[in-house]
């Protein structure tokens, strides 16, 4: 899998879009600290996250 599947797996699986008010906000953060982690690391937050 490559590095933007993952982000796109991780992202959908762990926040789900509400009518809060930040929710798009805090997804979009989220989604930021994921693009600056490697491919490894985000290999393993899948694993751990996802299963």
């Amino acid at each position: 899998m490559d590095k933007d599947h993952l982000i796109e797996l991780i992202s959908n699986s762990l926040i789900y879009e509400n009518e809060h008010p930040k929710s798009k906000e805090i997804f979009i953060d989220f989604k930021n600290y994921l693009n600056k982690l490697n491919l490894d690391q985000l290999r393993t937050m899948s694993k751990e996250f996802i299963l």
